[in-house]
């Protein structure tokens, strides 16, 4: 795979579209590197980052023409430390072709490129890497093993693949919407015992670094099923089944309904019990190689602590 950012920071392309027929901006730029998403494009392009004519273009709609003269002028990459790090994180369960991992909230899942935070950060991969010497041979330095992810702040069980091909079974097992993912969450107020929230969700449109669920044409299907396990006198603890995997579902959704979670200051209430959003992974069921596993995991200590203070008042 060639990094064309190592090549030259600047590069300068000439359409030669046949018959006269045109393709758009975004597009055009993704068939012609195709080691980056058409997302990545969209936001180059929303950047100034691409010229069209020696003119800045805004749109990735823009109808690309024979002759014209597109210019790339791609951002520097970051450049994170990978190395292998002591990281306490705890084992629940190892197999052949993957690990079950309890990840603690306030620990970033991998790096990432679209993120604003420190390169320096540590993430879970410089702890995997450290466990787990074999995950050095996936060809995905910044992923190695990754199937799905959580948020930085929530904590509880994921799928750590030990082997490209066990990677690319579990990853086609989410694709298919065959692995049960449950999750206890504290919402404010008192919901319905049982409910489906079926919000699409997408980028904000304004705020990019946040989630919505008002429509427009970038939100993709996002459904959530829910139970009340007990009422509280102001908040709820609920037991959550998602169908699709949106980034920052669970809280975007109790968010639109009118019950965001305790903790999280982004969509739903800041609590003084805990310090980030009352969310946790603690149920993972799926069959894989046709064994059927199931793993549950009791929420962390801060999680146990605010369902104690609740329920004095």
């Amino acid at each position: 795979m060639i990094n064309f950012n190592q090549i030259e920071k600047s590069i300068k392309l000439s359409c030669k579209t046949q018959n006269n027929k045109s393709t758009r901006l975004d597009k055009f730029l993704l068939d012609n590197f195709h080691e980056y998403s058409r997302a990545y494009f969209q936001k180059l392009i929303n950047n100034k980052l691409i010229l069209v004519n020696s003119k800045i273009n805004k749109k990735s709609s823009y109808q690309v023409k024979k002759n014209d003269i597109i210019q790339i002028n791609f951002p520097e990459e970051k450049e994170f430390d990978l190395s292998p790090k002591k990281i306490d994180f705890e084992v629940v369960d190892i197999q052949k072709d993957f690990i079950i991992i309890n990840k603690p909230s306030g620990l970033i899942v991998h790096p990432s490129q679209k993120s604003n935070n420190n390169n320096e950060e540590i993430t879970l991969v410089n702890g995997l890497l450290y466990k787990f010497k074999e995950l050095n041979k996936f060809d995905n330095k910044e992923r190695p093993g990754i199937v799905h992810r959580l948020d930085k702040g929530t904590s509880g069980l994921m799928i750590i693949a030990r082997n490209t091909i066990s990677l690319i079974k579990l990853s086609e097992l989410f694709k298919k919407r065959l692995i049960k993912k449950t999750y206890l969450a504290v919402a404010k107020g008192l919901p319905q015992k049982k409910g489906i929230i079926d919000y699409p969700i997408g980028r904000h449109p304004v705020k990019r670094h946040l989630m919505s669920h008002v429509g427009h044409y970038k939100c993709k299907t996002a459904i959530t099923n829910y139970e009340v396990i007990k009422y509280y006198k102001k908040c709820s603890l609920v037991s959550v089944t998602i169908i699709t995997g949106r980034t920052h579902q669970i809280r975007v959704h109790f968010a639109a309904i009118g019950h965001g979670l305790l903790g999280d200051d982004m969509y739903g209430y800041i609590s003084k019990f805990i310090q980030r959003p009352a969310l946790h992974a603690h149920k993972l069921e799926f069959e894989f190689n046709s064994q059927k596993f199931n793993y549950s995991q009791n929420p962390p200590q801060d999680f146990e602590d605010l369902l104690t203070q609740v329920n004095k008042k």
